[in-house]
């Protein structure tokens, strides 16, 4: 008998961070891109999201929210933190 690789995972983290992704490049060039803004901006897109964990099994299957709450999440998460960074703000020239 074999043994399947398996994990839990939270199934809409990687959903954020393909929108946070998109996001970064198609519309808000303009977002703090430091490590802390940008995990600040998935804990609390995560944190908007109902969590779906699931035991990952490399079967392929899809179990997450829909993708046009995630990207609500998503944007909501990046307005917050741009109005209010974890760190001083950058002076732009």
């Amino acid at each position: 008998m074999s043994k399947l690789s398996t994990s839990v995972v939270n199934a809409n983290h990687e959903r954020v961070m393909t929108v946070v992704d998109k996001f970064l490049a198609d519309r808000n060039q303009h977002i703090c891109t430091c490590p802390r803004c940008m995990s600040d901006i998935v804990a609390i897109a995560l944190n908007y999201l109902p969590p779906h964990y699931i035991v990952e099994t490399g079967t392929g299957k899809e179990f997450a929210s829909p993708w046009v709450m995630v990207e609500t999440a998503v944007a909501e998460a990046i307005a917050r933190v741009m109005e209010n960074p974890n760190h001083p703000r950058k002076k732009i020239n």
